[in-house]
């Protein structure tokens, strides 16, 4: 698992490097950023095709995996892997989950309305909206994660419209 430490410096970097690009961290490490409760093991980072594929060249000396376009039985994306001082990150440009009642999904990729900006350590990070998350989760049929979520959702939308107030 990924420290709280160790989780604040690399988004910082892939936030500087990506700044002028479209990207968000996403999964598990964007919750936590956000405050929910969750375990990092990795970084996952939503793009388009464009990054995707740029970040070969802006994380070249991270590079573990080529990000180049990749289809499974689950996924399809432009993906790659980076390890950045021992904390692997997870490129996926387009991403597109595979439902078996529906087919593909929308493409996910960083867009207006997947993704926030937030404060790290002073950096401006873009992370994915708690609400995609939930919408990849029950996508990909990872319901633990979907529930678990879920529940944190509703006391910290409660607790910020009574600070409104």
């Amino acid at each position: 698992m990924i420290n709280k430490e160790d989780l604040n410096t690399t988004v910082g970097l892939l936030a500087k490097r990506l700044t002028s690009y479209q990207y968000a961290i996403r999964g598990t490490a964007s919750l936590v950023l956000q405050g929910f409760d969750m375990q990092v093991g990795d970084i996952d980072v939503l793009t388009n095709r464009q990054t995707a594929l740029v970040c070969n060249d802006l994380f070249q000396e991270y590079l573990i995996e080529e990000i180049e376009y990749s289809e499974s039985t689950q996924f399809k994306s432009y993906f790659g892997k980076l390890e950045i001082d021992g904390v692997p990150v997870e490129i996926m440009g387009e991403w597109q989950i595979k439902n078996v009642k529906s087919g593909w999904s929308e493409t996910f990729s960083a867009k207006e309305g997947e993704k926030k900006e937030i404060i790290v350590e002073g950096q401006l990070v873009w992370v994915t909206t708690p609400e995609t998350e939930l919408k990849a989760y029950a996508l990909m049929g990872r319901w633990n994660v979907f529930h678990k979520l879920k529940k944190q959702i509703i006391p910290k939308r409660e607790a910020i419209q009574k600070s409104l107030f």
